[in-house]
């Protein structure tokens, strides 16, 4: 997913990505995107993440473009069976919303969507079930209804 991977190289202390074409780089120089794939990459190679760990990631879709985003998802989906690993993700995206819905809806499966409103009222949605109402999917509609009103 990142063309590369990410290793240490104890002679120099430092972390590096190295690209396919085996270009390397400082890990200071690479996106934030390869850098949050490749930590979970590690963790998980070097065992720090096992069976029933417990992980939180806060805005996942921060420096993804929304193909990468969807990979990202599917791979932690991946993890979470494998290794009966729960994952909290805070989210304010509706590829990331709408992608956990496809998840839910394939697997037949629970994916529990927590929303907070403006009131601070707490809603709880399993995704099998469709997708939630809340502002996230409001603004994306509100822009779908806005394009339609143009073209038409």
């Amino acid at each position: 997913m990142i063309n590369g991977k990410v290793d240490y190289v104890e002679s120099s202390g430092k972390w590096y990505y190295k690209n396919k074409n085996n270009q390397k780089f400082a890990i200071g120089a690479t996106s934030e995107g390869v850098k949050k794939i490749a930590i979970m990459d590690r963790l998980l190679a070097n065992g720090y993440i096992d069976h029933d760990s417990i992980i939180f990631i806060d805005e996942i879709e921060a420096a993804l473009h929304p193909d990468a985003i969807c990979q990202y998802l599917d791979m932690i989906d991946n993890i979470a069976r494998e290794m009966n690993i729960q994952f909290f993700i805070s989210s304010h995206s509706y590829f990331v919303i709408k992608k956990l819905f496809l998840i839910a809806y394939k697997r037949a499966d629970y994916v529990t969507c927590i929303s907070l409103d403006r009131d601070g009222k707490t809603q709880i949605y399993d995704l099998h079930d469709g997708m939630p109402d809340n502002s996230i999917i409001d603004a994306s509609i509100r822009l779908y209804e806005e394009e339609i009103e143009e073209v038409l």
